[in-house]
């Protein structure tokens, strides 16, 4: 006796960390914005899901937790506010995407000028928030991307860093002025590579 059993293949989860702060220009997030739903609209066959995590302020957010849902990313989307500081820091590190049994591998694309001036510490403590600290320095900035960068590097997700330096062992990409379309073909082409490999 035989009995057929259909294997499932598992997608991928595309996580957008997207800087809305005030240094992002207007028509870079309607470009982040466009390929996260061309993204998204493509996934149906493959599986994909497509998460969202904008940072502006003082914090990041999850405005769209994992989802095959256009209508909801595109009514979550157009509400995404912008300006403010750029912590970049606690936008990598809302990152506890999790592989469950329908997220084969996790692929991180995050989409920023690179000018944190954020500290974790004041995204994360709310006594620091209120408090009149000084702002961190440069390098106290640039060693907190590092260490967030190198735990994403450590739990095995991918990471695809449109626009900012080499700090997680990613790819990087620097389309200043790339449109939805190039943002969208050029993370369908590191996801096609990381599904192959």
């Amino acid at each position: 006796m035989r009995a057929k059993r259909m294997a499932r293949k598992a997608g991928a989860l595309v996580i957008f960390v997207v800087d809305a702060s005030g240094s992002m220009a207007l028509n870079r997030m309607q470009n982040a914005k466009g390929a996260a739903l061309k993204l998204l609209a493509e996934s149906y066959t493959s599986r994909d899901q497509v998460s969202i995590i904008p940072f502006r302020g003082d914090v990041a957010e999850i405005l769209l937790p994992p989802s095959r849902s256009i209508a909801m990313a595109r009514k979550r989307l157009e509400r995404l506010p912008c300006g403010g500081g750029s912590p970049l820091a606690h936008g990598l590190s809302m990152l506890n995407a999790e592989k469950s049994g329908d997220v084969g591998r996790v692929m991180i694309v995050a989409i920023t000028d690179g000018r944190a001036n954020i500290s974790l510490k004041r995204s994360t403590d709310p006594e620091v928030a209120a408090s009149d600290a000084p702002r961190p320095s440069a390098q106290e900035l640039k060693d907190e991307i590092l260490e967030v960068s190198g735990k994403i590097y450590k739990a095995g997700m991918s990471l695809l860093v449109i626009e900012i330096s080499r700090v997680a062992q990613g790819k990087y990409y620097y389309l200043p002025n790339a449109s939805d379309a190039v943002i969208s073909a050029t993370t369908k082409q590191a996801l096609s590579a990381l599904k192959s490999s």
